[in-house]
């Protein structure tokens, strides 16, 4: 048995995913296998990853039709054999040799479920450590055990190992959503193991700039439905922290991608939802100053744009802005 089964979900992948293999490959922690699952990719992917194969029988391939990473993921877990499991994009890399053996080190040694490191970010081949979501939160500065209920993140899964026996155990695997899925994922194993271990070495290198997304009305309703899931969730357990991120996250992420919906009845409803999951107390426990009531960035754009246009009579007929002026009397309780 592995001690670890590093797992990717692989689409149109093929200019990074060979440097991504050979980054697990390369581990010093050599008793290892890498679960690669090609998802119906129309680019040369599974060409790339049968020609590696042929020269490491520690990679093993799996096909499926296209059907998202979640069902990637899920299908990889299905077949993983190894003590923890270790997840990886196809156009990522590990960028230390050491990663996977200190993690697995740190695991055992402190007899927990789940153990962390930090993240770099490669930036077009030039490596930084500046963060994408707060340094404090990319990255660990030393080694230590901790609680998830100090902790209370729900970004950057990619950078842990995971139990496998608890993810088999407690039934949580990747729900089916195009956006928004390893959140629902992280925090969930992160409840059930209640605490993991921490180490200060960067253990994943994320390439950023080169993503593609496009967001269809499902993805932006699999992103609301995620937010809700989670806003719901830390309100039952009384978790302010992660509260307070979700709700940042809306307010930061959703506003570009909505954009495009706002005449679309049921992304606008669903968007509703999400921000009267906002229970303002609880965020009130990590900022003192915040609004008793709060409307997030995304509906102050468009009420802002539908008082803006009012007076003029043919955009009041205009479907963008009719569909504005619904929401608006909604929320203003008419």
């Amino acid at each position: 048995m592995p001690k670890i089964s590093v797992i990717s979900p692989v689409y149109n992948a093929a200019p990074y995913v060979e440097v991504c293999v050979q980054s697990c490959l390369n581990q010093t922690l050599e008793d290892i296998e890498l679960v690669f699952v090609d998802d119906g990719s129309t680019d040369d992917s599974l060409a790339v990853l049968q020609g590696i194969a042929a020269r490491d029988v520690r990679l093993h391939i799996l096909s499926q039709e296209n059907a998202g990473a979640s069902a990637a993921r899920n299908n990889g877990l299905r077949h993983a054999t190894g003590d923890f499991v270790f997840f990886i994009d196809a156009d990522d890399y590990i960028p230390e040799r050491t990663a996977l053996e200190r993690l697995y080190r740190s695991a055992t040694e402190h007899g927990v479920a789940i153990a962390g490191g930090s993240m770099c970010i490669d930036r077009d081949g030039r490596i930084s450590f500046d963060s994408m979501h707060g340094k404090e939160l990319d990255s660990f500065e030393r080694e230590e055990v901790v609680k998830y209920e100090d902790y209370q993140y729900d970004y950057d899964f990619t950078r842990y190992i995971y139990s496998l026996e608890l993810i088999r155990k407690e039934g949580i695997f990747f729900p089916d959503r195009t956006q928004f899925e390893d959140p629902l994922f992280f925090v969930r194993i992160m409840l059930a193991a209640g605490r993991f271990a921490t180490i200060p070495d960067a253990v994943y290198a994320y390439r950023y700039g080169h993503q593609k997304r496009t967001w269809s009305e499902r993805a932006v309703l699999d992103r609301l439905r995620g937010s809700i899931e989670l806003l719901d969730l830390s309100r039952e357990l009384g978790y302010a922290k992660l509260h307070t991120y979700v709700m940042h996250q809306l307010d930061v992420e959703i506003s570009v991608p909505l954009m495009g919906h706002v005449s679309n009845a049921r992304v606008m409803s669903m968007l509703y939802r999400a921000n009267s999951a906002i229970d303002c107390k609880l965020v009130q426990q990590c900022e003192s100053n915040f609004p008793d009531v709060y409307v997030i960035e995304p509906l102050r754009w468009i009420n802002d744009g539908y008082i803006k246009y009012l007076p003029f009579s043919r955009i009041v007929h205009n479907r963008y802005t009719q569909a504005v002026k619904r929401l608006v009397l909604k929320l203003l309780g008419r």
